[in-house]
């Protein structure tokens, strides 16, 4: 018998004139591989059953997902995700994928997954990423670098730190948002550090997983880990720009596979939602 999503409802007090919703889901992690996969990559079906078995077991993973997908469509309300729609890269999680957002109003920010073909199999950098970008984006109706969209009066806007670094150019792609004068929804697929979301993940893992974690947490992490999440100089310029920005008024992430709120500490609060794979979505109620 499959298991009940479990919905939580926040709201935040943005300044809006009425009320804004959202459905916000993160973390799917769908793990499908088909025949077109298989001839790509042979090891790709017995990879999915792995990692779907992982997470759960695909046919509950797929469950929460679709009735996420329905309530969003019964309450007709815009589905945010932020990332990690799927595990892996293969054309049938693409597939899913195209049916599953262009049956909702959706808005989507990639998640590190996004660009992962096959787990644990490569290193995942920069150069990593740009090359299956090319495979990725033309599934995403969102420029998955950076993105807006003005609803009811908040810009949401999302943007890409799924390998924990920003860039020059989402910064100031971010400050020509802040100029349009609407309230700004900030969504990311990773979190940026705060202390108590840090120690909790640190409880039981060996790095916390955060964008911009100061140098006496990251100098602490296991090598491969420290070399992945040390912030660059672009990334914490960015987030002085984010906390000194009065135009962010609200964070939304995923990726630490938590509920978890915790403000900066310029007093914006950010919010994570579970993983979608653990049957759980977040209604966001913007006032």
């Amino acid at each position: 018998m499959m298991k009940e999503l479990q919905m939580i409802k926040t709201e935040l007090h943005i300044g809006l004139e009425a009320p804004v919703r959202l459905l916000h889901v993160t973390d799917s992690h769908i793990c499908l591989a088909n025949e077109a996969d298989a001839a790509y990559d042979p090891e790709l079906p017995a990879h999915a059953k792995q990692r779907g078995d992982s997470f759960g077991g695909e046919e509950q993973v797929e469950s929460y997902f679709e009735q996420a997908l329905d309530y969003a469509r019964r309450e007709n309300i815009p589905m945010l995700h932020t990332g990690d729609l799927y595990d892996f890269l293969s054309e049938a999680n693409f597939a899913y994928m195209e049916r599953a957002l262009s049956s909702v109003d959706s808005i989507y920010a990639a998640g590190n997954h996004d660009f992962c073909h096959f787990v644990g199999r490569a290193i995942e950098d920069y150069q990593y990423k740009w090359e299956n970008l090319r495979r990725v984006q033309p599934h995403v109706k969102e420029n998955l670098y950076f993105d807006s969209r003005i609803i009811g009066g908040v810009n949401i806007v999302t943007l890409d730190d799924g390998y924990y670094l920003f860039s020059k150019g989402q910064e100031e792609m971010l400050r020509a948002e802040a100029a349009k004068g609407y309230p700004i929804l900030l969504c990311m697929h990773v979190p940026l550090y705060t202390p108590k979301l840090a120690a909790a993940i640190l409880e039981h893992n060996p790095c916390a997983y955060v964008t911009g974690a100061p140098r006496e947490i990251y100098t602490k992490y296991p090598n491969d880990r420290r070399l992945q999440q040390n912030p660059d100089r672009a990334t914490l310029e960015m987030i002085e720009y984010i906390k000194s920005e009065p135009m962010i008024k609200a964070i939304v992430a995923g990726h630490v596979h938590l509920n978890f709120e915790e403000p900066l500490d310029n007093g914006v609060p950010q919010i994570c939602t579970q993983g979608g794979y653990k049957g759980y979505a977040r209604e966001l109620i913007l006032t």
